[in-house]
């Protein structure tokens, strides 16, 4: 891994809220659908634990953690609440009014906010936001305006990278490792705000 710039670390040091999108970051963009019983077509997405994890980590250490999502699914809610998420933005095709929204609802502003996005819809956001971050397999327009990019691909652990290169840059993650080594870690419980069609 190549050493972190100085801007990632003062942004990181500054940051109150980590957002992410979902396909092709927190998943490998694999879309899988099943029919059930009566007809109804269900997605099934895969989720990387070590991506969960890095998320908890976040959360415990008291940075905000969000989904923004084009689409909307049941598993988002199920999983963002496990990791004790903060947001769920879903049915929100034009992605930066989910920023709009966490300034006006909470104070939070773009420039204190990181997201990771691969995708031409997420360009909105990571244009706005003071912590652009990108995956490894992003499209190039995303990976240039990133700050950083993960050497690993969504889905596999990249969401967990950057997780750690933030609390190692704010000086956090050596407590998370002692705290697990001790076994005083304790999942983050929050309540999920959910807001859709934006």
């Amino acid at each position: 891994m190549s050493e972190l710039s100085p801007l990632f670390i003062q942004k990181a040091k500054n940051l109150r809220v980590l957002l992410t999108d979902v396909d092709g970051v927190m998943t490998d963009s694999t879309l899988s659908f099943f029919t059930d019983h009566d007809g109804t077509v269900r997605e099934i997405k895969h989720f990387e634990s070590l991506d969960g994890m890095g998320l908890m980590y976040l959360a415990h250490c008291g940075i905000k953690t969000g989904i923004i999502s084009r689409g909307a699914s049941p598993t988002l809610e199920y999983w963002a609440a496990i990791l004790g998420m903060d947001f769920l933005f879903y049915n929100t095709p034009v992605k930066h009014h989910a920023l709009d929204y966490l300034q006006a609802k909470f104070g939070v502003r773009p420039e204190e906010t990181a997201f990771i996005g691969d995708d031409l819809i997420d360009l909105g956001v990571i244009d706005r936001v003071g912590l652009p971050l990108a995956v490894e397999n992003s499209i190039p327009e995303v990976k240039e305006r990133a700050l950083y990019v993960s050497q690993r691909h969504g889905g596999s652990g990249a969401v967990r990278d950057i997780a750690e290169q933030i609390l190692k840059a704010r000086g956090e993650w050596d407590r998370v490792v002692e705290e697990n080594r001790q076994g005083t870690f304790q999942s983050p419980k929050r309540q999920l705000h959910i807001v859709k069609g934006l």
